[in-house]
């Protein structure tokens, strides 16, 4: 039915959601293919489940969320793909509603909010929420909205543009997430902007998943030095923005599972 794809280095967040990403496995008949990015993965904390592929990347220093989906979604067995991060607990409601979204035509589907299990795990003082609403129109009269905020601390709620899930052939159609862009901050909107600007979908959300909540180390530390998340993300946003002024928006699937040296391990 559908391929779940799990982008992860050194993360131990992976060793409480796997049993939840099983569960729907088993409930839905998918597969979750988990792609460790050059991580070390204690394989005695995973359960033995045929339901779970590992692809291991081995010639990589600095993780890449994007080029990492790549890979996983070369791998995919099903015609539909969810892209979720590692430390996020399913609900196979949700994932059934959302799959069933998936299938009409020209559209992909997001997750609409995630739920911090920790409230306020951001730990801010007088700011309750911070947020930003973009609009990005394009001459062919094409047009992306990005609606982003941070965990609002009265609720928990935060956003969730990176719980992605798409047609494998509009996935390919684009060329996958964007791996040039290199840092934390933006692959994940990227590819709504360009499943929407380059190739005409309609983004439709559903649904609210659990986040198990994290500081910002086990947030940007495997990625290249990054002194500043913000900063992360403006420079990314640049980065595809004077690509969709060239009205360039194709990824770089091809390249990503090509380039790289990948193992699939038959057994957990």
């Amino acid at each position: 039915m559908i391929s779940i794809i799990i982008p992860w280095k050194n993360r131990d967040e992976i060793y409480r959601s796997i049993f939840s990403f099983i569960k729907v496995a088993e409930t839905i008949n998918a597969e979750i293919i988990l792609v460790n990015y050059n991580g070390t993965l204690d394989h005695t904390k995973l359960p033995a489940n045929n339901k779970l592929r590992i692809i291991t990347v081995d010639d990589c220093k600095h993780f890449n969320k994007a080029s990492a989906n790549n890979i996983g979604a070369s791998f995919a067995r099903h015609s539909l793909l969810f892209f979720c991060d590692c430390d996020i607990l399913l609900s196979t409601d949700v994932i059934r509603r959302c799959a069933q979204l998936l299938k009409e035509l020209n559209t992909f589907v997001t997750i609409k909010h995630a739920q911090e299990e920790k409230l306020n795990s951001l730990e801010s003082n007088h700011i309750q929420c911070f947020g930003y609403n973009m609009i990005i129109k394009t001459r062919d009269g094409r047009q992306a909205e990005i609606i982003d905020f941070e965990e609002d601390t009265s609720t928990g709620l935060r956003n969730a543009p990176g719980l992605l899930f798409v047609k494998a052939d509009d996935f390919k159609a684009i060329n996958g997430y964007s791996g040039f862009l290199q840092g934390w901050g933006w692959e994940d909107q990227d590819m709504i902007c360009r499943l929407t600007l380059g190739l005409g979908l309609k983004r439709k959300q559903h649904g609210t998943l659990v986040h198990l909540s994290h500081d910002d180390q086990a947030r940007i530390g495997e990625y290249p030095p990054i002194s500043n998340r913000w900063e992360s993300r403006d420079r990314m946003f640049r980065t595809a923005i004077s690509r969709y002024d060239q009205n360039q928006f194709h990824g770089t699937y091809t390249e990503d599972f090509s380039n790289h040296t990948l193992n699939e391990l038959k057994a957990v």
